[in-house]
């Protein structure tokens, strides 16, 4: 009798182990789903880095402005990054200098506007559980790389009454962990294409790379 209960209680946990996957790659493809279907965004978002050895932490706010295909802007207390897909520009305020460079698609670049706004490939997803944003429930998802590279871990924070991220945590090879947190988020308003070229102000520093 003893044994059948073990067997029994072995054969639920497994059941309930991959139900909970099930259910975590289908809310990842309702994600997937959802971003998909965005055209245009406008979102500000906070930034925090942690260290691990110095156990130093960086914090910085930002705006990210993005447009279908390949433009965006992304915006910090020190940095201007645009894009209009064929060029790009990188302004450091502290120097008062922009770089001018080719656009280049890199797959495997973890940037600001790929983090926020779009469900990640090649993951395996498990849902670590529900948690209380202000008035908002968000579903936890931890993202383990299928192919283990610069990302160790990403986690999510789905809104699953509308599918979109409202944050994400990314812990590196380093075990660095970044942490975005997702407000004021407007989509599909038409966004001009003219925000997505950068005209440099006079008195500019210029280094072109192209």
């Amino acid at each position: 009798m003893g044994r059948m209960l073990w067997y029994v209680a072995g054969v639920l946990a497994l059941l309930a182990t991959a139900a909970a996957a099930q259910e975590a790659g289908e809310l990842l493809e309702e994600v997937r789903a959802k971003y998909a279907s965005i055209q245009d965004a406008e979102l500000k978002f906070t930034q925090t880095v942690r260290f691990p050895v110095s156990r130093a932490e960086q914090r910085t706010s930002g705006t990210l402005l993005m447009k279908k295909t390949n433009r965006y802007r992304v915006e910090t207390d020190d940095m201007l990054v645009v894009t209009d897909g064929a060029t790009v520009w990188s302004y450091s305020k502290g120097n008062n200098q922009v770089l001018i460079d080719t656009f280049r698609l890199d797959e495997r670049a973890y940037s600001p506007e790929r983090i926020l706004l779009a469900a990640p490939e090649d993951f395996t997803p498990t849902l670590l559980g529900k948690e209380k944003s202000g008035k908002l429930e968000l579903a936890v998802l931890r993202l383990v790389p299928t192919d283990p590279g610069f990302v160790r871990v990403l986690k999510l924070w789905v809104n699953e009454s509308d599918e979109l991220i409202r944050k994400v945590e990314l812990t590196d090879a380093n075990d660095k962990v970044t942490t975005y947190e997702v407000s004021d988020l407007r989509l599909n308003r038409g966004v001009s294409d003219s925000r997505f070229v950068y005209a440099i102000p006079e008195g500019v520093e210029v280094v072109d790379l192209r």
